[in-house]
């Protein structure tokens, strides 16, 4: 079985999900397209998403490769199991509702989501380097 109901949510799964919605939504996939790249339903994406369902090791691997990410995309910045409660906050700028805004209300989301994506179009590397510094 892929996947299952989990009524004890760990905070790792919590940070999984997290990361899962900010990748797909950062190469402007919808949950549709990445249901039939994954053969899933879009109810199990949303699943995903929302940590209704648990993604297996096997589903993980599978997304990353959708995803263009390593596997290990999805647990970076978790170093541990308290680190992720501290991170899900960070992470939940990417909620359901793109016009909802950060924990501390100073930068919508849609903004953010808005800088991602300009800044992955910038193709020149000394361009990218300049933005960042």
């Amino acid at each position: 079985m892929a996947t299952s109901p989990n009524p004890k949510v760990d905070s790792i799964d919590l940070y999984v999900s997290k990361r899962l919605k900010m990748r797909r939504v950062i190469l402007g996939l919808s949950q549709k397209k990445l249901a039939e790249a994954a053969d899933v339903s879009i109810q199990q994406i949303q699943k995903y998403e929302k940590s209704t369902n648990r993604i297996s090791s096997g589903k993980l691997y599978s997304l990353a490769n959708l995803l263009k990410v390593p596997i290990s995309y999805f647990f970076e910045n978790a170093s541990s199991y308290n680190d992720c409660k501290n991170n899900v906050n960070t992470i939940s700028i990417f909620a359901e509702d793109q016009d909802n805004f950060l924990s501390d209300d100073t930068v919508p989301e849609k903004e953010v989501l808005n800088l991602i994506k300009a800044f992955n179009e910038v193709k020149n590397p000394h361009v990218r380097k300049k933005l960042l510094t």
